[in-house]
Formats: structure tokens, C-alpha cells, sequence
């Protein structure tokens, strides 16, 4: 099994961006990972550059940042979303978790998307029910499978994922 939202990389990082702690390692050993920066883990300089940027903003000015790269691990790119914050300890300054983010969407049905596009759009259940010519009970179970499959537990987060996902 990959990374996913339910089981996210969770990175540990040093002052020099690099990587003391990964957990769960797939298809990589620790020798690959451990002291290795999440600059290694990209092919364009453009990539490396942001991240770089990004990490001296976690470390210096103190700030959560999140970002989109896409990771080669054992060689295959994958596109993930990485949240990192500061952490406050003498060994690690900066934790990340990063999911892979094409596999939410590769998850939802059209139907669902379809779905989720007009929640965010302001549209309440009956409405959203009417313009898919379907019942409202209907909707309402689209929108407990997208929560399912994305692991978001409430509608406000179901609506903020689809405004940052869909948007």
C-alpha cells in the first residue's frame, strides 16, 4: 500500500532540510531516505527552488507553508500536496506531511465530483439533487462516500477540500 490521506508521509527535518525521520517508507529503504532533502526527491530545478524557499520560510520565519511537488520515489513521479510546519525541538526544526494528491481525485466518481463542485458552489442538497435529476437522499449519500474516501468528518471540511482541490 502507498501513501494516501489515510497514511501520509510524515517527514522530520533538520536545520539543513534534512530528512531524520520518514515514516512510511514505500518502495525506499532508510538509507535512501534518512539525511536525504526533499529537494533530492524532485527533477526540476523550478521544484527545487520552491521547496527550497519554502523550507527556509518554515525555518526562519516561523510560518506553516504548503506546496505542491511531484516526488520521484523508486523513480515514479507522484504528484503530492506537502504541509510543513516548524517544530520547536533541538534536532528537528520542521515536520511535513505530504499525501499524494492525484488520488483523490482519481477516487471520486464524476458523479461525485459533480456533486461536490455545486456544494462548493453554495448550492444546498435539494437544489444540488434537482439540477443531477436526482433525490435528495441521493446527494446526501454522494456526500458521505466523498468524505469516506477523501477521511474528512465534516461537511465544512468537505467543502473547504473540494474549494483548495476544485476551485
Amino acid at each position: 500500500m502507498g501513501h494516501s490521506f489515510h497514511n501520509p508521509l510524515v517527514t522530520l527535518h533538520d536545520s539543513r532540510g534534512r530528512i531524520v525521520f520518514a515514516q512510511p517508507l514505500i518502495k525506499l529503504s532508510a538509507a535512501e531516505v534518512i539525511y536525504s532533502q526533499p529537494w533530492d526527491w524532485v527533477r526540476t530545478d523550478i521544484e527545487r527552488n520552491e521547496i527550497r524557499m519554502a523550507f527556509q520560510k518554515v525555518l526562519f520565519d516561523r510560518e506553516s507553508i504548503t506546496l505542491r511537488a511531484t516526488f520521484y520515489f523508486g523513480g515514479e513521479p507522484m504528484l503530492y500536496e506537502c504541509n510543513a510546519v516548524p517544530v520547536d525541538t533541538d534536532d528537528i526544526m520542521v515536520m511535513a506531511t505530504s499525501v499524494p494528491i492525484e488520488e483523490a481525485h482519481n477516487s471520486l466518481s464524476n458523479r461525485e465530483i459533480e456533486c461536490l463542485r455545486e456544494l462548493i458552489s453554495g448550492k444546498h442538497t435539494s437544489s444540488i439533487a434537482q439540477k443531477m435529476g436526482v433525490k435528495s437522499t441521493t446527494i446526501n449519500t454522494y456526500k458521505q462516500r466523498i468524505k469516506e474516501k477523501l477521511g474528512i468528518d465534516t461537511l465544512s471540511g468537505l467543502i473547504a477540500w473540494g474549494c483548495k482541490h476544485l476551485g
